[in-house]
Parts: C-alpha cells; structure tokens; sequence
C-alpha cells in the first residue's frame, strides 16, 4: 500500500525566464508517460530544441537516497550536460557547481500535467538541483473572457495555443490517446468549445471487456494493420469486413473518421465566417490548417485525410478544403507561446516603468473590485492626477469617477493601464461612450477636490487606508474600496440580502430570453414604456438595448432592467400597447 502524500503544490504567478536564460526545461505529463523538451531563449522565441518520451515516476524513484541519479536517468545528455557538467557524475555537488557557471544558475521548467501525483514526483526531483519549478494553469493559456470553462483540461488549453502558436487562429485540435478530444478557437482567438470521447484503444479494449466474443485487439496489432492498408498496393479496410478484427476496426476507425469531418466542417463554417475581428497582433490561420497530436495523432491524421488516407474504404465525400498535419509536441508549443507572451509583457511593463513619471498625468486606467459598479460590473474607471514620492519611490495618485481616491505604485499603474486598454470607458445610456472629462491633463475642478497629502507623509506600514468613502443618497451604498498599499486587507464584500423575484428570475434566466419584454421608466416624473429589443454581449459589460414607445432608445444594465421591470409591474396596466 502506498504511504505517500501529495502536499499542494506551488501555485505561484508564472515568471517568465529571464533574458540570459538560454536553455529552458517542459515537461507534459500524460497518462502513461512523460514527454519531454528543452527549450531555447527568449530570443528565439522560446522554440523547442529537443523532445523525449520516458514511463512515469513510481513512487520508489523519489523515496530513495540518490534522487539526481533518477533526474539523470530521464534526460538526454545534452541535458545531462547542461545541469551537471560534461563527463560529469550525477550529484548535488556537480549541479550545484554547475550552476555556478551559467549567467543565470536556476533551471526554469514548466509542466503541464493532468496527473497531480506526477507533478509532485517530478518537482521532488527537480528540488535536488538548482531549478524553479511551475506547474501551469489553465488561465495562463485562455483567460475566462476567452471562452476557457471552469473544467477544461489544461492539456487541451496548452494543445490549442500551441496550435495557434505555429499557424494562428482560427485553430482545431484533435488529440488522440485514452480519450479523443478535439478543441477549437475561433478567428479572434477565442476558444469555441470541443468534445470529448473514449480513445480508440479505449473503444476496443471496452468492446473486448464486454463482449465475451470479441477479441482484445492489442497496440501492436492495430499498427501493423494501419501499416498494411497505407502500404503501396495495400488494402483499405473494408466496410462490409469478413473478419471480426477487421470488423471491429473498421467500425471504430469509420466513426472517428465521420465524426471528424463532421466537426471540421462546422469548425470552417464557424470559425471562418465569424463577425469578430481577427485578434490584432495573432497570426492568421489561412492554410486552415487542422492539427493532431496524442499517441494516436498519426491515425487520425489519416482518417481526417480525404479519402481517409487509403486507411478505410472511402465514397464520394463533401467537398472540404483544409490540410492536416500531424504534432506530437503541441503541448511544448503551447508552453512556448505563453512564454513568449510574459516576456514581451515584461517588455512592455519595464519600457513603462521607465517612462517620465509626469507622462502619466491625466492618463486614464480601470482597476477591479469586489463592489458592483452600478453598471453592474466591477471595473471602476479613474483618472491618473498627481505624482508624488513616499520613502524615495513614486506613488501615482487615482481619482476613480465616482469620487473615491487611492494612490498606488507603478507596477499596479501598469496593470490598471492593460485593463483600462481592454476594456474602455463606461456605454452610456444613448449607447455612447461616457467622457468623464476630457483625455490629458486633469482639469482644475479635478485637482481641486484631491485631498490634500500630507508633507510628513507616513512610511508605508504606517499608512492608513487613503481611498475616501463619497455618501451618494442617490445611489446604493456600496462598501468602501481597498487601497492597493495596504497588505493585508480583505477586500470589500457586500452585505447580504433577501433577493425579490425579479431580480431572482434575472440572475437564473438566460440573458436574450428578456428580448420583446415591455419595460418602463420614470423620467422626472413621466412614465415611458419600451420594448427590449437585443441583448449585446459582444462587448464588457453586456447591457440590454431598449426602444421606448416615443423613438428613444437606451442601454440598460442588469440593475437598470430590474428596475425597469419592477416598475412595469406596478404600472404596466396602463401600458397603452399593452394586449387586452
């Protein structure tokens, strides 16, 4: 019986390699094996140098006395070489000695794994040399806003952006081994979903254990058939089989090679003729290339040929145009290209951290809290208006639009600068964006509501919350927002409370099911009922766009539409389109 205890394991930001880092360690831990590569640097784009396959780590490999012997044992020589020396005895000491020598000591490897007791073995390993270890996580491939779902496999997340790492988006992934997935991005680069089936080996071995009569069909046996039939000369395998083998074989080979079309021909007609915009700065995917990959990538790849790569009969078939290659390393890529992502964001965040500390002056940026606005998202909007310096280092000072003030450090500018790029200013109830005031240099209004800043300014463990509370009757209380320099501190939570039908039915209801309602709204003391025309979720936050009855139009956000459906409910007797 096994005694040993998986603790958790680091889920630390990733931190990209550094510069003079130029040989970099990943690994994939599938489920029978580990695959392997070492990578170049940053200045080649991170791309692989070398793969390898080794069996797992048992749980014997990492109890004993001599762990770098089993490290040692797994790699090549050339990484042999690299971590304990040329001609060199697995040790602790060599490495140690070894790492000396390096512009950068530390080895940075990467893993993607599915399989939490191979992570914990391989990073026991790994503590015995000079290494930083980094399991990767499914947000550091596809961000929720990119379609990734709670539960998708950080394998099919890394298989896709390695797709989309060697010939862009859109991208389409068929992965076969104990299971046969296939995953797809659409041209913007979000993810459009996949599936997920028993593997081909799966579907015989489960035919055999349930079927008395039926053979178990090993490994072996199914490549020297694949072998036969795609030989010159050879013999497709029939569809009317005269062998139960064959039988078994064709069946299983003609349902992977459908459903496969099936799916590449929605994934064109999807992907392809999408209303979004191609992701700016991503490569275009125009071969419409199809890639597999897993241990049986090369069977798929057949099967998705047409005509079946000769591998199964074939009829006349639509007429689908695509190439599909096959790569056994995508997951490499997919770490690659995250790689490469975090260093040109580094990049970025270091030429900004340099940058003329009045240059940021009137800029405006957007932070998250755990408040709803009353848009009904969490992203405030402020605006950058005073520089000051706090124990020798700049503090840049933030006045959000709805009143509060919070001063941060550059590092957090640069985050609330990406998130306001991304995400913009507030829509406006005409479907306008809202100007808060004009872009530059804050205004005079602006700088004279700033609280005054203290000339004996308090050292930063002493310093008290600096975001102010603004009382507004008009609008629901919210709970004061956290100031970014404070360690420590909870971040705000508001207050529960009971929830009216309404608002229950809004939050379990599907958001385009609100679409022809009637709606109505009080405007200075008239009453104006509306249709609910759409729902427009291309953009965040989504809002609702409604017509009223004289010609006006408006966004409503969630809270607007609770509102507006309430009051219908008190009034809508005198709707005068309303059905009798």
């Amino acid at each position: 019986m096994s005694t040993e205890q998986n603790p958790p394991l680091s889920s630390s930001p990733l931190v990209p390699p550094l510069d003079q880092e130029e040989y970099i360690l990943t690994i994939s831990s599938g489920n029978t094996h580990l695959h392997w590569a070492t990578h170049h640097g940053v200045m080649d784009d991170f791309n692989p140098k070398i793969f390898w396959r080794t069996p797992h780590i048992h749980e014997d490999d990492i109890t004993g006395e001599n762990l770098v012997a089993v490290l040692s044992r797994l790699i090549p020589d050339d990484t042999h070489d690299y971590i304990f020396g040329k001609d060199e005895e697995a040790s602790v000491e060599a490495a140690l000695r070894q790492s000396k020598m390096r512009a950068v000591p530390t080895l940075s490897v990467y893993v993607v794994s599915t399989n939490r007791t191979q992570a914990y073995r391989l990073e026991k390993l790994l503590e015995t040399i000079p290494s930083r270890f980094h399991v990767m996580q499914g947000d550091e491939f596809f961000s929720k806003k990119e379609g990734r779902y709670a539960d998708m496999g950080t394998d099919r997340l890394a298989t896709l952006a390695g797709a989309a790492h060697m010939h862009g988006h859109p991208a389409l992934v068929f992965d076969g081994g104990t299971a046969t997935t296939y995953s797809a991005t659409d041209c913007a680069g979000n993810i459009l979903g996949g599936g997920i089936g028993p593997g081909l080996h799966s579907k015989l071995e489960s035919m055999a254990q349930t079927a008395d009569a039926l053979p178990n069909i090993s490994r072996k046996e199914v490549e020297d058939r694949v072998r036969a039939a795609c030989a010159e000369g050879g013999k497709p395998l029939p569809t009317f089989a005269t062998s139960t083998e064959e039988a078994m074989l064709g069946d299983v080979f003609q349902e992977l090679a459908l459903k496969g079309r099936n799916v590449i021909g929605h994934w064109l007609q999807k992907a392809y003729n999408s209303s979004r915009p191609h992701k700016a700065g991503c490569k275009l995917n125009t071969e419409k290339k199809v890639l597999c990959t897993g241990g049986d990538g090369e069977i798929l790849q057949l099967l998705l040929q047409p005509h079946s790569g000769g591998l199964i009969e074939a009829v006349a078939e639509e007429d689908l145009e695509y190439e599909v290659e096959v790569s056994k390393h995508l997951i490499h890529y997919g770490i690659a290209a995250v790689l490469c992502k975090q260093a040109k964001l580094q990049q970025k965040k270091d030429e900004f951290v340099k940058k003329g500390h009045e240059e940021h002056l009137g800029k405006r940026v957007a932070k998250v809290f755990d408040v709803e606005t009353d848009e009904g998202d969490n992203i405030y909007r402020g605006t950058v208006v005073e520089v000051f310096e706090v124990d020798g280092k700049k503090e840049y000072r933030i006045k959000y639009d709805d009143g509060d003030v919070e001063d941060v450090y550059v590092e957090t500018l640069f985050d609330m600068y990406e998130l306001y790029a991304a995400h913009g200013d507030k829509r406006a109830k005409n479907g306008k964006t809202k100007e808060p005031g004009k872009r530059g240099r804050p205004s005079k209004a602006d700088l004279d509501n700033i609280p005054a800043k203290k000339s004996n300014a308090p050292k930063k463990s002493e310093k008290k919350e600096k975001k102010t509370k603004k009382e507004k009757p008009s609008k629901s209380t919210k709970e004061k927002k956290v100031s970014n320099n404070d360690e420590g501190a909870a971040p705000a939570v508001k207050k529960a409370k009971t929830i009216d039908p309404i608002t229950a039915m809004i939050n379990s209801s599907e958001p385009k099911s609100f679409v022809r309602l009637r709606v109505a709204k009080d405007f200075d003391g008239v009453t104006y009922f509306g249709t609910v025309m759409e729902y427009d979720d291309s953009e965040e936050p989504a809002f609702w766009h409604i017509q009223y009855d004289d010609g006006d139009e408006e966004d409503y956000s969630k809270k607007d539409l609770i509102q507006a459906l309430k009051l219908y409910k008190a009034v809508g007797k005198d709707d005068p389109c309303a059905k009798s």
